[in-house]
């Protein structure tokens, strides 16, 4: 995939891979990737929780349910949340405190 060519450029400037999907940069800002378990309700009602405590519109989160979809934009696990691009977290439903930094930009790394 094509975030691989993007982790090299990083590598060569001494930064942190990333997982970044060209798909997932379509769209809304915050992808949050369901399936039809619990965990995957939890995530996303974690997610809008954050979002309202930060002041970031809903217009900025985007629920995906499609398989197809889900599966274009690099993920094979849900629950999985996107921001920006970036696959911050694959396979567990995020607390409220541990989304807060990602939609602030202010955590680097992955879960």
């Amino acid at each position: 995939m094509s975030y691989i060519k993007i982790n090299d450029i990083l590598k060569k400037r001494g930064k942190s891979p990333v997982r970044i999907s060209p798909a997932a940069m379509e769209g809304a800002r915050i992808k949050v990737l369901v399936g039809s378990c619990a965990h995957c309700a939890k995530l996303k009602d974690n997610v809008l929780e954050a979002a309202k405590r930060l002041d970031i519109p809903e217009s900025d989160i985007e629920v995906v349910s499609d398989l197809a979809r889900i599966v274009k934009m690099g993920v094979m696990i849900t629950p999985s949340l996107i921001v920006d691009g970036r696959i911050v977290s694959s396979g567990k439903a995020l607390s409220v405190e541990e989304i807060i930094p990602f939609l602030e930009n202010k955590n680097d790394g992955l879960l």
